[in-house]
């Protein structure tokens, strides 16, 4: 790498670090500003909130690093101009993209560190933090009832309910099957059932016992029966699998486990396609705030902060707009989260062409 690219990462990297840290910051206050009146009424002890917070900032920066790279080039490139080393280069010999292109390998860069980020470090704190927040700062368990609750519970295990209500420990018309070689093999079926924390086990009330053996099926009644599922109530919460908890290659399995299962899936591939396309915003920004911070010249550094606000915002207004309709199925999944890449990428490409 010749010294003047060493110059110009350099002249990038500053205001990158700065941009991440502020909007990162700027960002996450506005979303614990939003959740301070859970977080007040919580009765979690100070250092749950802290660790909640801790590790939630992961997340933020890593929603934050398009914004950075746009304010980068942005600063990178009309600071250039302003100190006149812009014409002092030209008069040189230097070529227009002499001057970006190390800009574009710096977009690079960071496309890969985002991409790596997105695959070790957010999941992990991202799964820590929801869990967290769940289970011990804001509990819905605690006065929440779940209605037509289906859940796997264990190999070749299933349990409905029409109503489950965790506090109290209770299952309404809750149905517990088992499957074998040959299809359903057991079913509870039953009015109620409850959690007896002594046993440790659910105990079926008021039901029928099935079993099925070669096509012939035989019934036993039952007052009172307990069975030998020991999940606690807590752990029957039907809670929503957020895409973030997991690296692609973890979403990729899900995926695949939910689909045998018959659950619908298109939501997961979209969410797959857009952990490919997400880092590659970095380029696509860095690319379009070239031709803008040729424009802008000698703007002050407000209206760079603006303007890198205004469009990275609008961009990742149609990542998310691409990825609803993806998940509403209005798009194939792959086309949802790769069009508002194309669409500004192309827009970059043009607007380059025409003014740098």
């Amino acid at each position: 790498m010749s010294i003047f690219s060493w110059y110009m990462v350099r002249r990038f990297v500053k205001p990158f670090l700065f941009g991440l840290g502020l909007f990162a910051v700027l960002i996450f206050l506005g979303d614990l500003f939003d959740k301070m009146h859970q977080i007040m009424k919580s009765h979690a002890p100070l250092w749950v909130i802290v660790q909640y917070l801790w590790l939630d900032v992961p997340y933020w920066a890593v929603r934050t690093i398009p914004m950075a790279t746009l304010l980068a080039t942005l600063v990178a490139i009309t600071g250039f101009i302003q100190s006149g080393e812009w014409l002092a280069g030209q008069a040189c010999g230097f070529e227009p993209r002499t001057f970006w292109q190390p800009l574009l390998g710096c977009a690079l860069a960071v496309t890969a560190l985002c991409f790596i980020a997105q695959e070790s470090v957010l999941p992990v704190c991202y799964h820590r933090a929801r869990q967290l927040w769940q289970e011990r700062i804001y509990p819905e368990w605690e006065w929440d009832e779940f209605h037509g609750v289906a859940l796997v519970v264990g190999p070749q295990r299933f349990i409905s309910a029409q109503q489950l209500t965790v506090k109290d420990g209770r299952l309404l018309r809750p149905v517990l099957e088992e499957v074998g070689p040959d299809g359903l093999a057991r079913q509870l079926d039953a009015m109620s059932a409850v959690w007896d924390g002594q046993l440790g086990r659910w105990v079926f009330q008021k039901g029928v016992e099935r079993t099925f053996d070669k096509g012939v099926m035989r019934e036993k009644p039952f007052t009172r029966k307990i069975s030998d599922l020991s999940l606690a109530p807590r752990a029957l919460i039907p809670r929503t699998v957020d895409p973030d908890e997991m690296s692609l290659w973890e979403l990729i399995r899900y995926y695949r486990r939910m689909r045998r299962l018959g659950v619908p899936v298109t939501p997961l591939r979209v969410a797959a396609h857009a952990k490919l396309a997400y880092p590659f915003t970095n380029v696509i920004l860095c690319a379009l705030g070239i031709p803008i911070a040729l424009r802008l010249r000698r703007s002050p550094q407000v209206v760079n902060f603006c303007v890198a606000m205004a469009l990275s915002f609008l961009f990742l207004w149609f990542m998310e707009l691409g990825k609803a309709l993806g998940a509403g199925g209005r798009l194939p999944p792959m086309a949802a989260a790769w069009v508002p890449n194309l669409l500004f990428g192309g827009l970059a490409a043009f607007l380059i062409k025409r003014w740098a």
